[in-house]
């Protein structure tokens, strides 16, 4: 990182004019064809870029026979350009169309209770609008999630979990729906199927860690039922589960709305349904109307996922 080796200079005010001559110079090469993309004479365009040049405090351009060649400061300052100028035909495009081209930014957090696959499902929509949008996802957990929710650094909350009364936070909580929970195995486990549920009765299970929500549920089902499964491994992603899962070290609880795309994607079998226990999603936003399209075709397609 540079640090400051001195006083700080203070320049004047940039001239936006100047900067496009060195801009169209810096691109074409010469100031003769930078002359004729700009139209206008070559003892203009050469009285700019010695105003630019003054201005900044240093050249920008060395003689290279014919040639003219950036300095290093000349390089750092086409950087910027090209930026400012990029910048100036999109908002150009803008106007004219009516229509954004710089992609909205949305930043959603993710629980990482949360099934991936439901979290893809319910991302691609807003990735289809006809206005660009630019998606961050951030991964964490539940309760961290919500403090950077309240903190303005994220749009949307994602989880399995809705906004409780003690956490304090202004946000609000929009459910999504629920599904029911099924039990997945790769195919050395597809004896499991025949008498199920019984037959989880000591057999080894990928789980998530106590104290979490899923984990709760689980063990609650699993003691009234009478059954005593053996927990091999507690894992927080619930995508590592499945990999695990599809290596046959274990088996696992997982949505039932997405059964088709678990099996599909870890080469897993669907070995019971279990329809005691269902897992529920929301969506956790800090206003109560969600104003943006992105935001609204998300939680339409968590819906009609989990209705």
């Amino acid at each position: 990182m540079a640090t400051d080796s001195g006083p700080r200079r203070t320049l004047p005010e940039l001239n936006y004019h100047h900067l496009r001559a060195f801009w169209a110079v810096a691109g074409e090469g010469s100031i003769a064809r930078a002359c004729i993309v700009l139209r206008v004479s070559q003892p203009t365009v050469s009285e700019q870029l010695r105003s630019l040049a003054q201005a900044v405090g240093t050249e920008l351009f060395q003689r290279d026979g014919r040639r003219l060649r950036l300095t290093a400061t000349g390089r750092l300052v086409q950087d910027y350009a090209e930026e400012i100028f990029a910048l100036g035909r999109e908002l150009h495009e803008t106007l004219a169309t009516g229509r954004a081209i710089k992609p909205v930014p949305v930043v959603v957090g993710i629980s990482d209770a949360v099934p991936k696959l439901i979290a893809c499902r319910l991302i691609e929509p807003a990735l289809r609008l006809p206005e660009p949008v630019q998606v961050t996802l951030i991964e964490d957990s539940h309760e961290v999630l919500i403090q950077r929710l309240a903190g303005h650094e994220l749009d949307l909350v994602v989880s399995d979990a809705p906004l409780e009364p003690h956490q304090r936070v202004r946000a609000f909580n929009h459910q999504l729906g629920e599904s029911r929970m099924a039990v997945f195995g790769a195919a050395s486990f597809a004896k499991l199927a025949k008498h199920f549920p019984r037959s989880l009765d000591g057999a080894p299970v990928l789980t998530a860690p106590p104290g979490t929500s899923q984990r709760r549920a689980w063990d609650a089902w699993c003691a009234d039922q009478g059954l005593a499964p053996r927990v091999i491994a507690q894992v927080q992603d619930s995508a590592l589960i499945k990999t695990m899962a599809q290596t046959g070290l274990g088996v696992f609880a997982g949505p039932e709305a997405i059964a088709e795309a678990i099996c599909r994607t870890f080469e897993v079998q669907l070995l019971g349904r279990i329809p005691e226990l269902r897992e529920r999603y929301w969506a956790i936003s800090p206003d109560r109307r969600l104003a943006s399209p992105a935001l609204q075709a998300m939680t339409a397609r968590g819906r009609d996922l989990l209705s």
